[in-house]
């Protein structure tokens, strides 16, 4: 029987081009998993229109109906499949499959202008229907628990990882002056704004400082927003704009001496903030979401409110002090370790055996 895996989007609708984001990210790691444990998986996504594509021996097919209805879609979806998976919570209150298991990516209703009422509704409607509930971060759990408490014994916390055998510091100190790093996708709730509002007075007092900002760019309205913004920004000429493949990141990691996560709303266990632990870098997050899961502010990072000013002194502070700055980085990477890829396919392997049941001896895929 074949395990399928619904969301959003793994490939753009057209089918033509991978979606590349934390959420994707999660999934292709969680579909390596679920073959290695011995499941057959497909995909089934929004679509354009209805098509199939293969990638890695996995079908993924696309169901046009979202261009009418995100409900029909997945009507169509559950049409096609028997088990499934659903790797997000939808956004209004829908059908899922009984004995069947959920992902929650943390808190999203706290973005600007969403009605948490109605989220609340689509979260009691995932709690009621699904089998389990994995949650990537302990803040989704304990807003649940407050609102739903006959319910939230349906959720699971397991974290988002890292490789850290991908991702490790650098063998040799890294050279002066600081580098700071800001690794995150064209979105406002990634916060790019408060970044550059966050910096500008640093760049300002000190000539020597350097800036780069390893951008997805993978939404055009977004694009061309930030592209303006750049161009008003008056220190433009001393930020490094790039656009690193996934498979350099660690390298960029490892020069970085400073990495900041502006998070303004909506996020989980960020894979940025995980992988930047890994690398051996100085963390400042915001205090928003699953970013409190991950760092303890003073031992392995900073954590500071989603204001330009506050993360402005946070950097400023690291800057001034060099040895401490050093030695949040030495912790931040001792505590990477605790979300270690390894532990993250087990957790996962046991989930799958718990809604799913073990898969037949000599199923699967190859993977």
């Amino acid at each position: 029987m074949t395990l399928s895996f619904i969301l959003p989007n793994l490939l753009t609708w057209d089918g033509d081009r991978p979606v590349l984001g934390g959420l994707e990210r999660m999934a292709w790691a969680l579909i390596r998993t679920a073959r290695r444990a011995g499941y057959t998986v497909d995909v089934h996504q929004n679509g354009s229109s209805d098509w199939t594509r293969t990638i890695d021996g996995i079908p993924i097919r696309g169901h046009g109906l979202a261009r009418l209805s995100l409900l029909a879609a997945l009507e169509s979806i559950h049409h096609h499949t028997t088990q499934s998976l659903y790797l997000s919570i939808m956004q209004e209150p829908m059908a899922y499959r009984p004995h069947s298991l959920v992902v929650s990516h943390g808190v999203w209703w706290d973005a600007p202008g969403m009605d948490a009422d109605v989220q609340f509704q689509a979260c009691r409607s995932a709690l009621q229907q699904a089998e389990a509930i994995v949650s990537v971060d302990y803040n989704f759990l304990n807003v649940m628990r407050a609102v739903y408490p006959s319910l939230a014994d349906k959720i699971t916390v397991i974290p988002n990882c890292v490789d850290t055998r991908q991702f490790t510091p650098p063998s040799v100190p890294r050279p002066d002056p600081p580098l700071i790093l800001f690794p995150r996708r064209i979105d406002p709730a990634r916060g790019i704004s408060l970044f550059l509002e966050a910096v500008a007075p640093l760049i300002a007092a000190d000539r020597s400082l350097r800036v780069t900002m390893s951008v997805d760019r993978n939404n055009r309205p977004w694009n061309e927003r930030f592209d303006r913004q750049l161009e008003a920004f008056p220190f433009s000429d001393r930020v490094q704009l790039v656009s690193t493949p996934f498979d350099e990141m660690p390298q960029l990691y490892r020069q970085a001496d400073i990495v900041v996560i502006p998070s303004t709303y909506s996020e989980g266990t960020s894979l940025a903030c995980l992988e930047a632990m890994a690398s051996g870098s100085a963390v400042v997050a915001t205090n928003i979401g699953g970013l409190t899961n991950l760092i303890l502010s003073g031992f392995n990072g900073l954590l500071v409110p989603p204001r330009a000013g506050a993360v402005r002194d946070a950097i400023a502070d690291l800057l001034a002090r060099p040895a401490w700055r050093r030695e949040l980085a030495d912790n931040a990477r001792r505590s990477a370790v605790c979300f270690g890829l390894e532990q993250w396919q087990a957790s996962w392997t046991n989930a799958l055996f718990s809604v799913y049941g073990r898969p037949a001896s000599g199923g699967g895929q190859n993977g």
